[in-house]
């Protein structure tokens, strides 16, 4: 087998270059991925945070509406400890509680959902780096491969 010629040399240093170069891209899908699932992460949380907002200010508006309906039953000399009044105030606290757990329930499902939209970034990121590494390997292989001399063989005639 004989040396390689200069053009073969060049050859193959840039199909080395080729496969540096497709691990360089394939690292950059791969972290790209990581960073958009970082990105749905925050969002997941900062969801989380205004779903609890929402919260304390559904239940402090409630628990004003009672107050202000406890006070209005009593300074009409209305007893508020049985009767319509206290079925009144029960059903305002009971739609403070239906309101809250609506809030609780669409945050919480919002959040999840930002974090599965992140994991499948992250795991297309990964896959994505994944192929390009691959197939810049495969397209430097090529290249190499074509810049080797193939020795001939010959059969004594």
């Amino acid at each position: 087998m004989g040396s390689l010629s200069g053009l073969q040399q060049i050859g193959l240093g840039f199909a080395g270059m080729g496969a540096v170069n497709s691990a360089v891209s394939g690292f950059g899908q791969y972290e790209s991925g990581q960073q958009t699932k970082q990105a749905y992460d925050y969002d997941a949380a900062v969801t989380l945070q205004e779903m609890q907002q929402k919260e304390q200010t559904s239940e402090a508006k409630y628990d004003n509406l009672v107050g202000r309906q406890a006070t209005a039953y009593a300074a009409a000399g209305v007893d508020i400890a049985s009767g319509s009044p206290l079925l009144v105030m029960a059903h305002t606290a009971a739609q403070k509680g239906s309101e809250e757990a609506s809030e609780n329930e669409s945050g919480t499902e919002q959040a999840a959902l930002q974090r599965y939209y992140g994991r499948v970034a992250a795991f297309n990121g990964t896959i994505g780096g994944i192929g390009t590494f691959i197939s810049g390997l495969a397209k430097a292989g090529g290249t190499a491969a074509s810049n080797i001399p193939t020795p001939s063989l010959t059969f004594g005639v």
